[in-house]
């Protein structure tokens, strides 16, 4: 569950936020052949994402997925299971 703050597991779980965001700008329909917006350009500067001309939606996307997955996981493994009520 997300214990808020600005531990390190509410800022995973915030990592994981600005990943989910950025997915879903990346995968947006877009006209073929046109390039990343700007401001999604800046995110994935922000996030350390090397960019590229050579580089396609397909695989900033792929890039993107790379650094969720490990989130993913660890956020798995330090989730609290509810016990069943009573």
């Amino acid at each position: 569950m997300y214990s808020g703050g600005n531990d390190v597991f509410g800022s995973a779980w915030h990592e994981l936020y600005r990943l989910d965001r950025l997915l879903a700008q990346l995968t947006k329909p877009a006209v073929p052949g046109t390039g990343v917006p700007s401001g999604v350009r800046d995110q994935l500067r922000e996030l350390g994402v090397p960019l590229s001309r050579s580089f396609c939606r397909e695989q900033l996307i792929a890039e993107v997925w790379g650094r969720k997955r490990p989130l993913l996981r660890q956020l798995r493994d330090h989730d609290d299971l509810v016990p069943p009520c009573a």
